[in-house]
């Protein structure tokens, strides 16, 4: 019985940014993720989603609370809503 020496190829595994997957804003400065100059909605660690408005801040869905990106950034952890 004679045993194979051929070397197996090595995979390689590239990761690479997925342009489809929700960006995360973790509170303060715990996180990587750059500030968005694209003002997405956000979803707030108590699941209420904030959209940005006209007047350059962000309004709750029910339109009853209001908040700069720095103040949600600085509050909550957010998740990219798409």
């Amino acid at each position: 019985m004679t045993t194979s020496t051929a070397s197996r190829p090595t995979e390689t595994v590239i990761q690479t940014p997925t342009p489809d997957r929700p960006r995360v804003w973790l509170v303060g400065t715990i996180g990587t993720t750059p500030d968005p100059t694209d003002l997405p909605a956000v979803r707030d660690t108590w699941l209420r989603t904030w959209v940005p408005g006209d007047d350059g801040r962000y309004h709750s869905a029910d339109g009853r609370r209001h908040a700069t990106w720095t103040e949600l950034h600085s509050r909550y952890d957010l998740v990219e809503v798409a």
